[in-house]
């Protein structure tokens, strides 16, 4: 079977290839124009023969003649030249012309043309397209409608057979030519179209296979991520009251959170890296490892001495130096220290803001406008120090939620609805807020917007 298959393809390489191109430098309208024009050429030639054999007008035959010569031409033009478009209508327009000369000389509606010109519309409607299929059409149908007319008020222009034997003959090898030229026009057709789906079937099952194989990767590259996260009872453990509404773009994520107890100190932090999938994930990961190892230094107990040793030992990690800004991979991030002790929290920023809710009223706590990573000004991080109460809430966010696209009008959500959504359910319980703002996402998207980046809201009860 291997065999078999190997030699239809060295036949298909040693024949068609050569005739018309391989489908590596031509396309398969190309190739298909490359047949038509050759074929027309042989049937142009073979006309010629015939008028000679049946004796018909010598004008006819040097003039089949000359148009084989042209035929060949567009043909030598197309297969070596390469061109291809640029030739459609003149080849049209001078197949045209050839048929309509042709009709006088061999006998009009006497005579064989008619089974041509159903030949060339079998064509035209195969190499053209859109508009210039319908121009094509209308052009051929006016040329015929022409003929007939001219043919009806000037009969004596029409040169009539010799003999009843002639036409005979005449019209039934043209005919017969005709079927012929047209079978092997649309066989090669077919036959190129089988190879092409052939080709296309393969190449979309390797794709479906390489898709299936990044998928998987990423899928475990998930449970690695997802893995590096705090899970459920540790987080509970540490921080009873809370909730988090994590919503990666993509199976991966370029947004975290953390939380550990360290020294006697609850740290949060909720960070948003640069870009989502599988490079926000990375950079998420690398984010991570720098926070376990820098948060777990006994000498470090303010939120913004952490945040400027993360930037440096990002830059670090990353390469980045002070005049290449070309690769700006960073993070956004809001980290908290709390003291339950002394119920004090601190609050630092990198481009992160917090929002603290007290007594129905929500409290911005602006960040410091840079990111972690390179940046062309560096501003050091500042620290806040809040006395918190019993009831307040705080929530760290990614940009996602107030970015997300949504509405009867397609906006973005903006932070001053975000606001108002934490004023309206703050006092409820925690769990239910994490309820509310997914329920209230996607109403906001309504099944008509799709995510366009990955979504983070960490509330808590200190």
């Amino acid at each position: 079977m291997q065999n078999i298959s190997k030699s239809n393809n060295k036949e298909y390489k040693t024949y068609t290839d050569l005739l018309f191109g391989n489908r590596g430098r031509y396309s398969l309208e190309h190739r298909f124009f490359n047949s038509i024009s050759l074929f027309s050429a042989l049937t142009a030639c073979f006309a010629s023969i015939i008028n000679t054999a049946l004796q018909l007008s010598f004008k006819l035959t040097v003039f089949t003649s000359f148009s084989s010569i042209i035929l060949f031409t567009f043909y030598f033009l197309s297969r070596k030249r390469k061109l291809f478009k640029p030739l459609i209508a003149p080849f049209i327009i001078y197949v045209l012309i050839m048929l309509s000369i042709v009709w006088f000389f061999n006998a009009g509606t006497e005579g064989p043309v008619i089974f041509l010109y159903l030949v060339l519309l079998v064509l035209s409607v195969i190499i053209t397209e859109d508009n210039n299929r319908i121009i094509v059409i209308c052009s051929l149908l006016l040329n015929l409608v022409l003929l007939f007319y001219l043919e009806r008020q000037y009969p004596n222009v029409i040169i009539p057979y010799g003999s009843e034997s002639i036409r005979f003959y005449d019209i039934t090898i043209t005919f017969l030519s005709s079927m012929v030229l047209i079978y092997f026009v649309v066989s090669i057709l077919v036959k190129s179209y089988r190879e092409e789906r052939i080709i296309s079937t393969k190449q979309r099952d390797e794709l479906i296979y390489q898709k299936n194989q990044i998928t998987d990767s990423i899928q475990y590259a998930k449970s690695l991520q997802t893995g590096l996260l705090p899970d459920a009872n540790t987080l509970k453990s540490i921080l009873p009251n809370h909730f988090i509404f994590y919503k990666p773009k993509d199976i991966v994520s370029g947004d975290f959170y953390w939380v550990h107890k360290i020294n006697g100190y609850t740290v949060i932090a909720a960070a948003d890296c640069t870009g989502h999938g599988v490079p926000g994930a990375f950079m998420s990961v690398l984010g991570i490892s720098l926070l376990n190892e820098i948060l777990r230094r006994k000498e470090i107990s303010k939120a913004n001495q952490a945040l400027e040793v993360l930037r440096y030992e990002l830059k670090a990690a990353l390469n980045q130096s002070q005049k290449d800004y070309s690769h700006n991979s960073g993070m956004d991030i809001a980290l908290c220290i709390i003291d339950h002790s002394n119920k004090i929290m601190q609050y630092s920023g990198a481009n992160a803001p917090m929002y603290l809710v007290r007594d129905k009223k929500l409290i911005e706590y602006k960040p410091t406008r840079n990111p972690i990573g390179l940046t062309p000004i560096e501003i050091p991080f500042l620290n806040n120090e809040i006395e918190y109460e019993d009831n307040d809430v705080f929530y760290l966010f990614s940009d996602g939620y107030v970015d997300q696209f949504g509405g009867s009008e397609g906006k973005k959500f903006r932070s001053r609805r975000f606001k108002h959504l934490l004023l309206e359910i703050h006092n409820k319980p925690l769990e239910f807020q994490k309820d509310h703002i997914k329920l209230s996402l996607l109403k906001w998207m309504e099944n008509k917007y799709e995510q366009v980046d990955d979504i983070m809201v960490f509330g808590f009860k200190p």
